[in-house]
Formats: structure tokens, C-alpha cells, sequence
């Protein structure tokens, strides 16, 4: 555990008066955002309380000075103090990352660009390659976390991080994946450790979206189609990204053994949804084995689609539109042999 240093209100900027608690921070200065994990004046010290694992973080001048310039782009009195206990709430979250070794990715946190805080509550931070976090900052006395409908969609969860009265400390209360309510009892949070096994469990997904920025997943091989010669199009025609990629599976069967390739095509229909296009070959064979199950599960758990091939199918596909952040599983099964694959747009 790391001693703390107190250091008078002073050394804090304008927004000190917004809230009745004297502040007291750390003496050390720091210039920038994220903190490195090294530096002696947090304190990660991470506590067993209440049966469930939580994380310290010390707001320091530079956290401060950090929400105190977002608060000023507020109009909004009222506005302008939820900004502020926002960024202190992501400025926490985000050095939890670091400590845990977690990239992060300012310049795609909505919260953390001089426009976007004006037009809600968001208190979002990109994990890269993984997707958007809400922050959600929880006052000391509260029993519950507040969940603005602007966050519900395009979130790949929810950590909720409690500040003290003095605004001097953030603790990492608790994760939960999903939400469609406004208000969730502390109680209902899951840990820390489900936040780290979903993080674990992103990574190992395939990123769709990544496809876009030529970055095809370990085990995939980008295919380059061919486009059959068709009539002149307008030098104008808009053009949707695409991008196809391929992977060799094959299903174990007693006594034969069925090798395929797994294609999948995805095109940008908008800024939030992409077309996805599976399909399954035969490889080394005229046919695929008769009943093979070609089967899309959705977050629930449940089956979203499934399609089986008949007698000499040489290809079985399915397509369907997806929006970014969705998770989904694929599942290429016969018999007991399954293939299973898991995605994330």
C-alpha cells in the first residue's frame, strides 16, 4: 500500500467551489492524461470489502484540472457538474486500465472530446480494439448507479466508480455488461473480476470492424474477390467498404473427416451497421456432408439462425446486419463436431 501525501486546496484549480467538501490532494503534478501505473502517489491499493474486490484511485491536480476545462465548455450549471464528476470517473477508470494493462484510447472517448460532453451524459472511455466503456460516477451516500438511455446501445459494459466527498479519491465499485434501466442498485453490480474475464472474453472474439482497417484476426487470410466484368458505373457511384476473409476448419467425424473454408464478407452499410455475409465451402470434396448446421447465436444465448445443407449443397450461407459492439457466436456443426467461433462488430 502506498503512503498518500495531503497537500492544501490551493494547489486546485477555479472548480473547488463548485462542491461544499474541502478538496486534499497530492503534492505531484502531472501533465498529462492517463497516469502511468508507476507513478508513487496513487494509491492502487485494491481492498476486500463487503465480499467483493474494488479499486483506489487518487484524483490528482491533473484529473482536476482535466474536468474542470470540461466543465467550462457547459453552459448548463447543473450540466457542467455532471461533466466534471464524468471525467474524474473516467480518469479513474482509465488508470485501473493501465494498471491492468488494458489500451486505451482518448482521441475515440466521447467524453473526453471538446464537443461531444454538450450533447449528453456520457462518461465513455475506449478500450481499443474492444470498444466503448461507460463510466459511471456514483455520489458517496447513493445505492444506486445512474444509466443515462444515451448509453444503453454501443457500450461493451458499464463500470461504476464511486467518489468521495472530497472529490480527493475514485473507487471501482463493479461491472454489469448490459443495461436497460435508468437506475441499478448497487447491490445488482457484478466485480471487478467479471469486468477483467469480459475483457478477456472481447479479445478472443473476432472484431468485424477492425476487417475495415486491413486488420484480419490470427487464424484468418484476407480473400481477394473478383468481380465479374459488368456494365460501366458512374465515376460518381459510391463505393462501400468491404472486406473478405477466410478461414480452413475442418469437423472430426467417426471414422471421416470433413474439411471446409469458412468465408465471411462484411460491407459498411452505415457509420453503426454492417452487412454480414458466412458462408461455407466444400474443400477437397464436390459436396458438403448432408445435415451440416451453419448456426448464428445472438448475446442471449439464443439461436438467431441456422441454415443445413442438403443433398450435394456445395455452399450453405447466411447473412444478416449487424450493429457495432453486437457480439455474436458462430457455430458450424455435424453430428457432435462443432466449430465454434465468436464475433464482435
Amino acid at each position: 500500500m502506498l503512503l498518500l501525501l495531503i497537500a492544501p486546496c490551493s494547489l486546485l484549480p477555479a472548480p473547488c467551489s463548485l462542491f461544499p467538501a474541502p478538496y486534499s490532494v497530492l503534492p505531484t503534478p502531472c501533465s498529462l492524461f492517463p497516469v502511468p501505473c508507476s507513478l508513487c502517489y496513487i494509491n492502487n491499493t485494491m481492498n476486500n470489502t463487503q465480499e467483493k474486490l474494488t479499486f483506489k484511485v487518487a484524483l490528482t491536480p491533473s484529473a482536476h484540472r482535466l474536468a474542470e476545462k470540461f466543465r467550462r465548455q457547459q453552459s448548463n450549471p447543473d450540466q457542467g457538474k455532471q461533466v466534471y464528476l464524468n471525467t474524474l470517473a473516467v480518469y479513474a477508470m482509465n488508470f485501473y486500465c493501465q494498471c491492468m494493462g488494458i489500451d486505451t484510447d482518448f482521441s475515440n472517448s466521447s467524453s473526453l472530446t471538446p464537443v461531444i460532453p454538450t450533447l449528453g451524459d456520457i462518461a465513455d472511455l475506449y478500450l481499443n480494439n474492444l470498444g466503448k466503456l461507460e463510466c459511471l460516477p456514483v455520489l458517496p451516500q447513493s445505492q444506486v448507479i445512474k444509466i443515462p438511455p444515451v448509453v444503453w446501445e454501443h457500450r461493451i459494459g458499464y463500470m461504476a466508480v464511486q467518489l468521495n466527498e472530497s472529490l480527493t479519491e475514485a473507487t471501482l465499485l463493479g461491472f454489469i455488461k448490459t443495461s436497460k434501466t435508468q437506475e441499478l442498485p448497487l447491490s445488482e453490480l457484478g466485480s471487478l473480476e467479471d469486468f477483467l474475464e469480459r475483457i478477456e472474453t472481447l479479445s478472443q472474439c473476432v472484431n468485424l470492424s477492425q476487417w475495415f482497417n486491413q486488420i484480419c484476426d490470427k487464424g484468418w487470410q484476407r480473400v481477394k474477390t473478383q468481380k465479374s466484368p459488368s456494365a460501366p458505373q458512374p465515376a460518381f457511384r459510391f463505393r462501400r467498404p468491404r472486406f473478405t476473409a477466410a478461414k480452413s476448419i475442418t469437423l472430426e467425424t467417426k471414422p471421416v473427416s470433413y474439411p471446409m473454408d469458412l468465408v465471411v464478407t462484411v460491407t459498411q452499410e452505415s457509420e453503426q451497421e454492417i452487412d454480414i455475409d458466412i458462408q461455407v465451402y466444400a474443400r477437397g470434396s464436390d459436396h458438403l456432408p448432408l445435415g451440416l448446421k451453419l448456426m448464428v447465436i445472438d448475446e442471449s444465448g439464443e439461436i438467431f439462425s441456422e441454415v443445413s445443407a442438403g443433398i450435394n449443397d456445395t455452399i450453405i450461407s447466411n447473412g444478416f446486419i449487424g450493429e457495432r459492439q453486437e457480439e455474436f457466436t458462430l457455430k458450424v456443426a455435424l453430428e457432435e463436431a462443432i466449430f465454434t467461433e465468436y464475433f464482435v462488430v
